[in-house]
């Protein structure tokens, strides 16, 4: 079983990836190759507090990735994994489609991982 160090680690050497942090979902860092620690743990937490609470009205059971991009092209994954949750930030000339699915495939990999 991978180490969360090492699995925050191998999300950042994915092509595109600027950066990465991973959280418990009690807000616990974990790892993370990020500067802005504070910004991005609050913006994980509260985006997945109103995520389970669309989820729960509206019937859905899983959520993917939530999606954020500011006006200088920036944008900002969130993957809930469990009882993790985990953030990326892109590079701006990323391959969002390439770099979703090799997120997706690393997080399958891992023991704490998958839907």
């Amino acid at each position: 079983m991978a180490t969360a160090k090492d699995f925050v680690s191998r999300v950042d050497q994915i092509d595109g990836v600027a950066g990465c942090l991973l959280i418990k979902e009690n807000g616990a860092s974990l790892g993370q190759t990020l500067d802005d620690v504070d910004t991005y743990t609050s913006l994980l937490l509260n985006s997945v507090e109103l995520s389970n609470e669309v989820m729960e009205k509206t019937g859905f059971s899983y959520c993917r990735h939530i999606s954020f991009q500011r006006s200088n092209d920036e944008n900002f994954y969130i993957f809930p994994i469990r009882n993790y949750l985990l953030g990326v930030l892109l590079d701006a000339d990323c391959s969002e489609p390439v770099m979703l699915e090799q997120v997706a495939q690393l997080i399958n990999r891992v023991s704490v991982g998958g839907p």
